[in-house]
Order: structure tokens, then C-alpha cells, then sequence
């Protein structure tokens, strides 16, 4: 809940102390006011900052962990969870779609992110086929689940008890912020 501004009342006039400020003696003058119209484009700036940003083709983003604060960065051809590199790179991600799939292709080397064999993510191939095909549900307490191929089924990306490495899961998955840059 944001705190409204103090408000400072005064019920004489600044120049002549002696004189009333009002015509009705004791009547209490705000020294500030905001309009309705102020507090209602103060709180749509507030919801527009909250406001989720799916992933969508054509655009780079920032794929962060929430809890954590890290995000998706890639060390050496590893997906790993990773605090901000500054401008090292490693951590934009552009959404492209192949055949209805999302997928997300690392900018400086053009490689895109997918699963591996052994359960876990990498992104070392240059090209967007099954294994770097993903697709996004809505999480219900924010963000988006990521999702993958695998077999008939779906898994879920999530974070590995190490804290750092990504793996599949059939379990609920992480929820991740896109973040548009």
C-alpha cells in the first residue's frame, strides 16, 4: 500500500500571522493537495511496472529466476543460473518461432537453448529444431513455465538442487520473468 504525503495544515495567514486564511475561523487549509487524477496515473505507473511480459518472436529478453534474482546465462555451452555478467553477455536471449514452437537463440553466438540427453539444458547447436523447441504456460502465481519436448510428453525446465544447473522435470517446474531489453 503507498503512502499518501503528509499533509501540513495551517489556519493563518504566512505574511500576518494575525489574520485568519480562511473566512470561517479554525477552518484547516492543506499547505499541498493531489488531484484524483494524480493518484490514478500514480497507480497505473505502479500496475504498468507489474505488468508480466510473455515471450513473444522477435524480441530479446532476460529470462530470470524470481527467488533467486539470477538468470538463464550461457558458461561454455552450459545453461546455468547466474548472477548479472555485466556486459560479458551470455544472458540475452532472442524468442524466435519455428512451426508454432518457440525457441531461444543466443545472439553473439548463435546457438540456441535446448535439452540434452542426460536431462539437463545446453545451448550449443546453431539450428532450431525438436530438442530446441519450447513453449510457455502461464504460472499461476506469475511468470511462465518453460516447456519441452520430451517424448510424448512435456517436461518442465526447472532449477537443479545445486541452485546453478537447469534440468527437466515432470514436477510443477520454475517460473521464470522474461524481461524485454
Amino acid at each position: 500500500m503507498e503512502k499518501l504525503p503528509e499533509l501540513v495544515f495551517r489556519d493563518m495567514n504566512p505574511i500576518d500571522p494575525s489574520i485568519s486564511s480562511s473566512t470561517v475561523a479554525g477552518d484547516l487549509t492543506p499547505t499541498h493537495s493531489m488531484a484524483t487524477t494524480d493518484l490514478l496515473t500514480e497507480r497505473r505507473s505502479s500496475i504498468a511496472l507489474l505488468k508480466e511480459t510473455p515471450p513473444w518472436p522477435g524480441h530479446t529478453y532476460i529470462i530470470r529466476h524470481p527467488v533467486s534474482g539470477r538468470q538463464i546465462t550461457l558458461v561454455r555451452g552450459e545453461l546455468r543460473l547466474e548472477h548479472h555478467t555485466g556486459n560479458q553477455g551470455g544472458y540475452h536471449w532472442i524468442c524466435v518461432e519455428k512451426d508454432g514452437w518457440l525457441g531461444f537463440c543466443d545472439p553473439v553466438h548463435g546457438t540456441y537453448m535446448g535439452c540434452d540427453t542426460l536431462g539437463g539444458y545446453i545451448s550449443k547447436v546453431k539450428h532450431h529444431k525438436a530438442c530446441e523447441f519450447f513453449c510457455t504456460r502461464r504460472h499461476p502465481d506469475g511468470g511462465y513455465v518453460l516447456l519441452t519436448q520430451s517424448g510424448p510428453a512435456l517436461a518442465k525446465m526447472s532449477v537443479a538442487a545445486d541452485g546453478s544447473k537447469l534440468v527437466e522435470t515432470k514436477g510443477e517446474g520454475t517460473a521464470w520473468e522474461f524481461v524485454k531489453v
